[in-house]
């Protein structure tokens, strides 16, 4: 969902950055955010929880000059991969004007692909999203592993049509601009083009349960940078509107306290230790 500020004349663009677990995004944003050349750019928010992270930050890339006379400030963000945080997906892709979807270019990853590429379409969906409308571009990522999959035969089984597909090793830095590029180009398109990705007129899908066994341990932090933070515009999340769609983002908060109560502890704990050792001095 565009976000229009004309009292500093710019436009706010979400894309996200989804796929199975392990597969790359997070490499790709810290790749992204570590650009030297990339400025304009907000502080990055980490969420982790045991075995994936939610990374956000935004940036205002320059070189894409105006749209309609507003300036275009870009968010990214990434979704934990694991089936059991399906939850936290949805409310992340919620307001997405575009997707990367990382694909795992190991042929043991061929099922996980497919099942988080068919994920995203139910959750773009639940969040009444037009999954054929949405900018979307393909990373084949892992291409430096030398048991890789073909890219022929990735593109037979995850079928992207029109989208663009980009070869990529993210955690040696390659594709991960081009990715970037092709998927901001994709949703400058859409906006351009004044493209309606909602899904208005269908309803939207009950919410799938999450298993009760999988409570993920959170933790939250703000990873520093030696730029000036800016503003981050982030869009108010729509009001839930079933009793599944509430009791999860409820458990989701219950378990955000949770770990910041936990987290806190520890910190507590942290300071009590230095203060013995600095009184035994």
């Amino acid at each position: 969902m565009v976000l229009i500020n004309k009292a500093i004349n710019e436009v706010t663009v979400k894309l996200v950055y989804y796929g199975p677990g392990l597969c790359g995004k997070t490499t790709n944003l810290e790749k992204i955010y570590g650009n030297p050349k990339l400025e304009n750019k907000g502080k990055m928010i980490s969420m982790a929880t045991e075995t994936d992270r939610t990374l956000f930050f935004d940036f205002m890339p320059l070189e894409l000059g105006t749209v309609g006379g507003q300036k275009v400030r870009v968010q990214l963000y990434t979704v934990p991969g694991q089936v059991f945080y399906d939850a936290t997906r949805k409310l992340v892709l919620r307001g997405a004007d575009g997707v990367v979807f990382v694909a795992d270019s190991q042929p043991s990853m061929r099922e996980s692909n497919l099942q988080s590429l068919e994920n995203l379409r139910t959750n773009l969906r639940l969040n009444r999203l037009d999954p054929e409308k949405v900018a979307l571009v393909f990373q084949y990522n892992k291409r430096d592993l030398p048991n890789a999959d073909k890219v022929d035969d990735m593109t037979a089984y995850l079928r992207p049509g029109s989208a663009p597909v980009i070869e990529a090793a993210a955690l040696n830095n390659i594709g991960v601009t081009a990715t970037l590029r092709a998927a901001i180009a994709r949703i400058l398109e859409n906006l351009k083009g004044n493209v309606d990705t909602s899904l208005k007129e269908q309803p939207e899908l009950a919410m799938p349960a999450s298993p009760s066994s999988a409570t993920p341990k959170l933790s939250t932090k703000t990873i520093p940078d030696s730029q000036p933070s800016t503003a981050v515009a982030v869009a108010e999340p729509e009001v839930a509107t079933t009793r599944q769609e509430i009791d999860a983002l409820l458990g989701s908060a219950r378990q955000l306290i949770s770990s910041l109560e936990a987290a806190l502890q520890r910190a507590r704990d942290h300071e009590r230790a230095l203060r013995e050792r600095l009184s035994r001095l």
